[in-house]
């Protein structure tokens, strides 16, 4: 995965390595991405910011503004690939240096300038550059792996991990604006598990207002077609957490032509109940428990409808659903020990799952869940490795803008690595940016396995 292991559960991970099959050679040059001081792995994406130069400019009459979107946006990338730059303030001062103010394509800015730049720019303009790396890195991808055609590969492709992360502002930066802002906001992203990659996301406004909820959003997602990823004629496949349970999310899904594997409480849903005289029903027959199944603790694989009363949902559910639940072994890891504990939640250690899928055998419904995983994975890399934990803007356009600029970031880095990147070569790609490691290092780091 992009992420690497770092984060990962063993044996979860679908790995790809830009040196694979290589060997250590002293006199190998590194991929072109690294050369110039690192500078031409940001030197990619700055012509695409380059058009962004007129936006903002409009109430520019005297023609004198020197901030453009391109060099605030550029600044910003800058600082996501030096850790040393951990405030707006740091990257302001750092942007009179010789060689950044040349890669940026600006001078110094004045820190008021760079504070109001977030209520000038428009973050939707990021949308088309993002849009244009996601085209680079699937064709890259699609091109270096060969594909078998197997029905799991197929399954695997078509997995999206959903969940949302609450992001808070700095409460120094907090306090320098109108008291009406809270200063928090959730980070709604929409995983490729198959590489790691945001195809969709957004940002709300917290607490949530009425219809902003984490369901409220991915079903408005899902409606105004905002995944930028080929869909399968089968559609997509949903992994989503207890925030997500709701009938009539699930409706909005199935009617979609996509399928979903959500995890429920111990007490959702009811069993079907046999067709009523003269009602015509398809059959449905599941697989049979197998004795693998048995051992992970799978106890029960049955056809379930779930009425109103579950995830606020005012309806019931309009389509076959199975429900899998599983009381894992104390010995034995399980996802129903990981998510985020709330406050609706019943049974921790027991994994109850609905879903659309009938011909998959239980086990490989459970399996499938596990790589819900990956969405956790893409926040800590984003708060963590991107240091988008500590944010530079109090305003919503500003953390957008901020977010757009680590995704960005996330995509130059998977186009650079080739999508195996543990937070130890980040390190190093730092350090190399930095001057304080050499080419030579740089490669024996990229080509060291993970543990």
């Amino acid at each position: 995965m992009m992420f690497g292991t770092l984060f990962a559960p063993r044996n979860r991970r679908v790995h790809f390595s830009f040196f694979e099959g290589a060997t250590m050679a002293k006199k190998r040059k590194l991929p072109t991405e690294f050369s110039a001081h690192g500078a031409a792995m940001l030197r990619q994406v700055f012509p695409l910011l380059a058009k962004l130069s007129a936006s903002g400019t409009e109430r520019d009459k005297a023609g004198n503004r020197r901030l453009l979107f391109s060099q605030y946006a550029s600044l910003i990338l800058v600082g996501l690939f030096n850790p040393a730059l951990e405030s707006a303030r740091a990257i302001v001062a750092a942007s009179g240096v010789k060689k950044i103010a040349k890669l940026t394509g600006g001078k110094k800015v004045a820190d008021g300038s760079f504070s109001e730049a977030s209520s000038i720019f428009d973050p939707r303009l990021l949308e088309g550059i993002i849009k244009d790396l996601r085209s680079r890195w699937h064709q890259q991808r699609m091109s270096s792996e060969p594909r078998s055609g197997r029905a799991s590969d197929r399954t695997v492709e078509r997995l999206i991990a959903v969940d949302g992360s609450v992001l808070t502002a700095l409460p120094q930066i907090v306090g320098r604006i109108a008291a009406k802002e809270k200063g928090q906001w959730r980070f709604h992203a929409l995983v490729h598990v198959l590489d790691g990659q945001p195809v969709a996301s957004k940002l709300t406004e917290e607490p949530s207002a009425k219809g902003r909820a984490e369901r409220d959003v991915l079903a408005e997602m899902i409606a105004a077609d905002q995944i930028d990823i080929p869909q399968s004629d089968e559609g997509h496949l949903f992994l989503m957490d207890r925030g997500y349970r709701s009938a009539e999310l699930f409706n909005k899904i199935h009617t979609a032509g996509h399928d979903y594997i959500c995890r429920l409480n111990r007490t959702d849903g009811k069993l079907l109940k046999p067709p009523k005289k003269g009602e015509v029903r398809e059959p449905i027959q599941l697989p049979p428990l197998s004795a693998e199944a048995i051992a992970m603790g799978i106890v029960a694989d049955e056809l379930i409808t779930m009425g109103g009363n579950c995830g606020a949902s005012k309806i019931g559910s309009d389509h076959p659903m199975r429900r899998i639940k599983l009381i894992p072994p104390a010995d034995r890891p399980s996802s129903a020990r990981q998510g985020r504990v709330r406050t609706d939640q019943t049974g921790r250690d027991e994994l109850v799952l609905a879903t659309t899928l009938m011909d998959l055998t239980a086990e490989e419904i459970v399996r499938l869940y596990e790589h819900r995983w990956e969405v956790e994975l893409f926040f800590r890399f984003l708060k963590q490795v991107l240091g988008c934990k500590k944010l530079l803007s109090a305003k919503t356009a500003g953390v957008q803008i901020q977010l757009y600029c680590a995704i960005i970031a996330s995509l130059l880095l998977a186009l650079t690595t080739g999508g195996d990147l543990t937070r130890r070569k980040f390190e190093m790609i730092c350090l190399y940016f930095a001057g304080w490691a050499d080419e030579e290092e740089l490669l024996e780091a990229m080509e060291k396995r993970p543990p």
